[in-house]
């Protein structure tokens, strides 16, 4: 007790002695000077800080405010506008290389259904042929199913099921009881699929990005409520899906991306749990990620997410009913990824991926109701009545809903087992393959579907041209660093599909190899410079072009065009 009464005295003595100072400072100011005064500190002290301690660093809020000023300079904003013309011009003579020969941009004053048929089949629907380019086994990911018999026969069964449920809606679910009862019974289904318990639910969205959109919007309404967090953010590796970056930015939350493993290109957990503060929501791990084909350490991202209390969302989308099936299919060896791993509380699965059903279907699943609630959207004072919807849409076709249910029950158990020892097989065999062509090297892992590669031997973008216009392939070309995917399917398994890959592959490799001094030209100076711009703000513009090219009905240059 003396103890404490002499610190007790040695601090009332030295909040004394700051009074008494701060009075003396204060001496010959008037109450309005000092009141004044203090406000100006207080506004000081928060620039100071805002400053400091954002999401982006000072370097490089500054380099974006810098490159911001400079582009409002007319003769910058004229040169870059002049540089970005052919780029664009590029991108509008890709978008129409097929097209219809004739643009339809006004009504007719009717047509019969006969007439209807005939122009979709004659006009559309082998526009670009899809169809072909799917048989011959040369694209990455895409189209998911396969192109044999029984694949064929698939798709004439969900043709007669969109026609029996073509205009039922299940934000009615009194008027389509039975297309509620579908839904819920794939949601069940799924859930099942990654060892949800007994309190584990879902929801079927539109795709993979609604999936993690209304996610990360349950996160940030239930660290809210319960948690008290108004400032929140979500700690992911760089290597997450966009969709992340989408969600973040829909629903202001700071996102927090975390460098990856540089050698397996896996999460780094240790990075990840730094980042962490008493803001955080969640934090997120793939399986696998998209670039580069790893699967995030997710059992560790659980210990980290149970110590912190937060949510681990883990991003099936890509992976879904591969990754789902990996233990039944034999590969023993593969990581527990889903609701078996203590942490998890929510998974994103893409049923129109390796599930093989339409487009347009996936599924987010939780853990708990308690958590599922947050995700919905609720409005109990709209004079239309009271409004609510589980998903981020009001209307939602029910045809896909009997579509997705359809093909799940074709493919089976046994079918999607198959399916999964198929296409990891042949993932490893390229993935294989690869490591034999002097001059490439494997990208992180290929863990379940994607197999990723570059080159320390010369700039792996001037694969992209004659990979894809001598040979054919439609792969996708990565960046930060430079890389080359492809993601398998059942396309894949059809016969000399991979062999043709590994051969066009090297091919290739050898005529670069042989002449290491060419200059790049084409595809690989446009990735290389795309890669190189410190103004990512310039890219924006160039895809921001892109995505007003795929609204055109015809191109714009073309004054004859309909």
């Amino acid at each position: 007790m003396e103890h404490l009464a002499k610190a007790e005295e040695v601090l009332l003595h030295l909040l004394e002695d700051q009074r008494a100072a701060i009075n003396k400072f204060c001496e010959g100011y008037e109450a309005w000077q000092i009141g004044l005064g203090a406000i100006l500190v207080y506004i000081v002290v928060g620039f100071v800080w805002d400053l400091l301690f954002q999401e982006k660093s000072v370097f490089e809020r500054t380099k974006i405010s810098v490159f911001r000023i400079v582009r409002k300079i007319p003769i910058v904003r004229r040169m870059i506008a002049d540089q970005l013309k052919e780029p664009i011009k590029d991108i509008e003579k890709s978008m129409f290389k097929h097209a219809p020969s004739v643009a339809h941009t006004t009504l007719p004053s009717h047509m019969t259904p006969e007439a209807v048929l005939s122009l979709l089949k004659k006009e559309y629907e082998n526009c670009g042929d899809p169809v072909k380019r799917h048989k011959s086994g040369k694209v990455s990911g895409s189209i998911y199913i396969g192109s044999d018999d029984r694949f064929n026969k698939i798709s004439e069964t969900l043709t007669q099921v969109y026609g029996m449920f073509a205009w039922s809606n299940p934000l009615h679910p009194g008027v389509f009881p039975g297309v509620r009862q579908l839904e819920a019974e794939v949601c069940s289904m799924v859930c099942k699929l990654f060892n949800g318990g007994p309190e584990a639910c879902a929801s079927m969205t539109s795709g993979g990005t609604e999936s993690i959109l209304i996610a990360i919007k349950a996160y940030r309404d239930w660290a809210r409520d319960v948690k008290g967090i108004t400032n929140p953010n979500l700690v992911a590796p760089r290597t997450a899906h966009p969709a992340f970056d989408k969600a973040c930015a829909y629903f202001c939350i700071n996102l927090r991306k975390i460098p990856e493993d540089p050698v397996t290109r896996a999460a780094s957990v240790r990075a990840m749990a730094r980042a962490i503060d008493s803001n955080t929501i969640a934090i997120v791990g793939s399986c696998p990620q998209y670039p580069h084909g790893t699967v995030d350490p997710i059992a560790d991202l659980g210990k980290l997410a149970l110590k912190h209390n937060i949510g681990l969302h883990v991003d099936c989308c890509l992976g879904s009913f591969v990754v789902a099936y990996m233990h039944k299919a034999g590969f023993t060896d593969f990581p527990d990824f889903d609701f078996k791993v203590p942490g998890v509380t929510s998974i994103s699965c893409d049923t129109h991926k390796f599930g093989m059903t339409p487009k347009g279907s996936s599924v987010v699943m939780w853990s708990s109701p308690v958590l599922r609630r947050y995700q919905y959207a609720v409005f109990p004072d709209w004079p239309g009545g009271i409004y609510g919807t589980p998903t981020i849409a009001g209307s939602r076709p029910g045809a896909l809903i009997a579509a997705t249910w359809a093909a799940m029950m074709l493919q089976g158990e046994d079918g999607y087992i198959e399916n999964c020892r198929t296409i990891v097989t042949l993932t490893r065999q390229i993935a294989a393959g690869i490591k034999l062509i002097p001059g490439l090297r494997l990208e992180g892992r290929a863990d379940a579907s994607v197999v990723a590669w570059t080159s320390d031997k010369f700039n792996v973008n001037r694969m992209v041209d004659p990979i894809s216009k001598e040979h054919g392939w439609d792969l996708n070309v990565l960046q930060f660093p430079p890389a080359i995917h492809i993601t398998v399917t059942m396309a894949h398994a059809a016969p000399g599909v991979v062999d043709r890959f590994l051969a066009d592959l090297r091919e290739v490799t050898a005529e670069i190899l042989a002449n290491p001094t060419t200059k790049d030209v084409g595809s690989a100076a446009m990735y290389g410079m795309s890669q190189a711009l410190p103004d990512r703000s310039i890219v924006v513009d160039v895809v921001h072009g892109f995505l007003d090219t795929m609204y055109q009905t015809h191109v714009l240059s073309d004054k004859k065009a309909d």
